[in-house]
């Protein structure tokens, strides 16, 4: 088994979709690479496959550099959102299809042809076509093909994202335990936080212009992150971003937007006095927001409901405090309505400073 390992990789010049990207997964290591759609992400798993061809930078698959090297020499296998099935193949020929493009032996491919369908619990599908089963078992068929190929890196492009919620939650449970995958080196790519929360040993959150913004490990990332984008694009719902102004109010520091007056803590006090900046964007997820009986200790704020949805897990409220629009969660099994006046609260730690020009974690 091998790293992989991506050395200053580009693609487009005028128009950048990867540019000077570098970063290196380990053997063993599971990497989700989460991001909104049409920001490179796929590209950069096609380059790595040699679908596609970099206009500069190398990729190494252990010490072999494999850059220019067709994809069927690389010992890098694919699993597509699409599926790419051969519709006029049955399930066990789909999943052997790479294996007999190797030309093993028969009684080779169909012991692990059998023991891949067991594993992803198919095995009673081998003798159907594509058209004749269901979306999560198409997807479990994609992804045998990819296993049984037993590659030195394996690339996941989206793999269950347009499946029920159900499939969605027992493929990612089968992602935790399948020795395959956690033996070798393993990218993920997906637009859903909670899968590159719930998945990856380390995300690497992609951005604009085919950059990776931040890597680290999920909690950290979460914390920590290292700008507004990252922030916004790990946690559902987002985090609420609001346009404000640090004021010195006699011995204290507080944070002014809209008609809201918010402390910062001490803990951030110091960090915060030092700074010529004035203006920031304050971050605060919506889960460090609630009704203050749920958040005794806080520092309370008074609202009115604009819109709230009761969720079945959690209840969440977009409420119009002081002109500034927040969204707030709450337990599952309370209720407000439309114009209603609630106190929220929070507390002033769990606040997140931003810069307003370049997004960048001003407490960092």
């Amino acid at each position: 088994m091998a790293r992989l390992a991506i050395e200053g990789l580009c693609k487009g010049w005028d128009f950048p979709v990867i540019d000077d990207l570098s970063l290196t997964v380990e053997e063993g290591e599971f990497l989700v690479i989460v991001g909104p759609s049409g920001i490179g992400k796929t590209t950069l798993l096609r380059l790595v496959a040699g679908l596609e061809t970099p206009d500069g930078g190398r990729i190494l698959v252990g010490d072999r550099d494999v850059t220019r090297v067709p994809p069927y020499r690389r010992d890098v296998a694919m699993t597509f959102e699409s599926y790419a099935l051969y519709p006029h193949m049955t399930v066990a020929r789909n999943i052997a299809s790479p294996l007999k493009a190797r030309g093993l032996p028969e009684d080779e491919i169909r012991r692990r042809v059998g023991e891949v369908t067991r594993l992803l619990r198919i095995d009673m599908l081998l003798e159907r076509k594509p058209g004749e089963i269901s979306g999560g078992q198409k997807q479990r068929t994609a992804l045998g093909r990819t296993l049984v190929a037993d590659p030195q890196v394996f690339l996941l492009d989206e793999p269950i994202s347009h499946l029920d919620a159900r499939i969605r939650h027992e493929l990612r449970s089968q992602f935790h335990t399948l020795e395959d995958l956690r033996r070798v080196a393993t990218v993920y790519v997906t637009h859903d936080y909670a899968e590159a929360l719930s998945l990856g040993d380390r995300i690497a959150v992609m951005g604009n212009g085919g950059h990776l913004v931040q890597v680290g490990n999920p909690r950290n990332l979460f914390e920590q992150p290292a700008t507004l984008f990252v922030a916004e694009h790990l946690g559902q719902p987002t985090i609420n971003a609001i346009g404000a102004e640090l004021v010195d109010v006699d011995d204290r520091l507080e944070v002014h937007a809209g008609s809201l007056r918010l402390p910062v803590s001490p803990a951030h006090r110091a960090a915060l006095t030092k700074m010529q900046q004035r203006q920031v964007t304050i971050g605060l997820r919506p889960q460090h927001l609630r009704p203050a009986d749920e958040l005794p200790q806080g520092m309370e704020l008074e609202g009115r409901i604009d819109i709230f949805e009761a969720l079945g897990s959690t209840g969440v409220m977009i409420v119009d405090a002081g002109g500034v629009r927040l969204t707030a969660l709450t337990r599952p099994e309370r209720s407000f309505d439309h114009g209603e006046v609630v106190t929220l609260a929070l507390n002033p730690a769990a606040l997140y400073f931003f810069s307003p020009v370049d997004g960048r974690n001003l407490l960092l």
